[in-house]
């Protein structure tokens, strides 16, 4: 097999345990490695992306792979909405027990919520109150204070909080959403 001839200004990135490969007119620059497959049995070749090759040199990727394994997604939009609308004449009654029956509510109307996340979620049976009236109570109230439905809430429950290895970041957030939530002044941020 022969080598590929390739131009000197291509052939000047190639160092030990690399590959070029052109695509078209272009030249991209690999890390050439290979791996054990059980069942196989020669080890299999590997080759990673480093950047594509020009005459002033390599333009390295700035992308970062990620296995599937190492992100997680959680409802964000919509549960960040209620519990910054939450108003303090339903807070009050209840007490210090606040934060937490409102982590229940929020479980039963998003089930993917973040805060099962953030928070070890107590169970009903810990509290004395009927929490299909505190859902109801809640919803009445923030309509009230702020003028916004449950079901128009709702719409919010497509912005996600994604959790990557090192760093959360909040999803894509659409035209309507941003409307929606410019208009009850509530920002999504990840601290």
């Amino acid at each position: 097999m022969s080598a590929k001839i390739y131009p000197d200004w291509v052939q000047a990135q190639k160092t030990r345990g690399t590959t070029i490969k052109k695509v078209g007119q272009n030249y991209y620059l690999y890390k050439h490695t290979s791996k054990r497959v059980p069942g196989k049995k020669y080890p299999q070749l590997v080759d990673t992306y480093i950047g594509v090759i020009t005459p002033d040199g390599i333009i390295r990727s700035r992308k970062k792979k990620l296995t599937i394994t190492e992100v997680e997604v959680k409802e964000y939009g919509f549960s960040k909405a209620v519990q910054e609308l939450c108003p303090q004449d339903w807070k009050k009654p209840l007490g210090d027990d606040w934060e937490d029956i409102l982590a229940i509510i929020m479980m039963k109307w998003s089930p993917n919520s973040y805060i099962s996340k953030e928070r070890p979620i107590r169970k009903e049976e810990e509290f004395h109150c009927q929490f299909a009236a505190q859902m109801g109570s809640l919803s009445r109230r923030i309509y009230n204070e702020h003028g916004v439905t449950m079901e128009e809430l709702h719409c919010l429950d497509g912005i996600y909080l994604v959790y990557l290895e090192k760093e959360t970041v909040v999803s894509k957030i659409s035209e309507d959403q941003g409307k929606l939530l410019g208009r009850i002044q509530v920002v999504l941020e990840v601290c």
